[in-house]
Formats: C-alpha cells, structure tokens, sequence
C-alpha cells in the first residue's frame, strides 16, 4: 500500500475557526442568546416532541444514516470474504472511523455530567446551569447533553471526506461539505427542540474530526498498514 495520510489545511482551518467559535461563544454567552430566541418567542419548547423535528428529523433522520452505514458494513465485509483479491483496508479503516466517531461521542456524554437547555430552571425546567465539568452532585443524575449525539451522526460522515482525501481525491470536498451540512442541520433540530446548545454542536464537530485523524494515523502508518485486513483471512 502506497498511499499515505496527512491533514489537509481544510481540516486545520476547521478545527482552528471552531476552537475560535467556542471562544466566542463563551466570552459572548451566545450559548444562552440564541437559545433565548428560540425559547423565548412562545415561551416554551414548542418543538420539542413535534412530528417534523422529534420524529422526521430526529428520529427517522437518524435511523437512515445508520442504515445507509449498516448496509455499507455489510457489503464490504461480504465482498471481502467473497473477493480475496480485493484490499479491504480502505473500506474497514473507513468502518472503524465512522464507528469510533459516533462511539467517543457517546462515551463522552455519559462521562460529562451536562443537563439539556429544556432542562434549565432558565427555560422552564428545574435545575439551575453549571460550567462542564463543575456539576454539582446534588443535582443528579443529569441528562447527559454534551456533546451533541444527533449532530455527531451527521458530523461522522466526515470519515468518508478522509476516506476521498487518499483513495478518491475528486469527491473529498463534496464529502467535507455533506458532512458540515448534515452535522450542522442535525445539531440546528436540537437546539430548536431545546435538547443542545450551539457549542454542544461544534464540540461534536471537534470530536468527530479529531478521532479520524487519530485512526487514519494509526491506520496508514509505514507499518501495520494491513493490521484490520487481516482480520479477514
């Protein structure tokens, strides 16, 4: 295998404006100024269990991408059994980090102690607002909000950006911009359902892009470049 990885000035640019955006975010509480538009205009969530953004966008919309993933799965692990000539390496490096993305995401929310915005005596519910990382234990167990899980299904896809940026040069832009569209509709549907904040979002962004750059390290490194394929012989 000759192909090697390295990160794109993209990916550099990305990860630096969102650092950059949580600054921001911080210095400004816009956190709380957007989500105080939102919640604010009817005095409530009023989106939170609706049909287009519980269900439509929620839901369903989440359950296609790990269905369009689970068929994808599938086909290259049969192919690779089927096709012994083929090199499965790609396309496995490609299944790990889409997996491993998502996956840290959800460990992180069960490690951070973070309640939603719909949770906020601010915005109608019952527990006052700590700083991540300063949640106090009287108050548990929290609801485990960050990062933002429904962005990072969409922010996941940008595995298959890595993916283009070795094997399909031509499409990896397409893919980068699929990706930040998806992440960015997904995280928007739960800000205005109440279940995130703006920076819950870019955090899950920061995550997703972080874990890829460590698998595809791992994985196109001079030596062990074969180590998944082989798990197939």
């Amino acid at each position: 295998m000759n192909q090697s990885f390295t990160i794109k000035t993209e990916i550099v640019v990305i990860i630096i404006v969102s650092f950059l955006c949580l600054l921001i975010i911080d210095y400004f509480k816009l956190d709380f100024y957007f989500a105080d538009l939102i919640y604010q205009k009817n005095q409530a969530w009023n989106h939170k269990s609706s049909w287009l953004m519980s269900t439509v966008l929620h839901k369903y919309a989440k359950n296609i991408v790990i269905f369009g993933f689970l068929v994808f799965t599938i086909r290259t692990l049969y192919i690779a059994k089927k096709d012994k000539a083929s090199n499965p390496h790609p396309k496995l490096v490609l299944i790990v980090a889409l997996m491993a993305a998502t996956g840290m995401v959800s460990v992180l929310k069960t490690i951070f102690e973070v309640d939603c915005p719909w949770d906020l005596i601010l915005y109608g519910g019952t527990k006052p607002y700590f700083q991540l990382i300063s949640y106090d234990p009287a108050y548990l167990p929290s609801s485990g909000c960050f990062p933002a899980a429904h962005a990072s299904v969409g922010f996941t896809l940008i595995s298959i950006y890595f993916y283009c940026s070795i094997h399909l040069k031509k499409y990896k832009n397409r893919a980068l911009y699929t990706a930040l569209i998806l992440g960015f509709s997904f995280g928007l549907v739960q800000q205005i359902r109440g279940a995130h904040f703006i920076s819950h979002t870019i955090w899950s962004l920061i995550i997703c892009i972080l874990v890829n750059i460590l698998i595809y390290s791992l994985a196109y490194r001079k030596k062990g470049t074969r180590v998944l394929s082989k798990l197939l012989k």
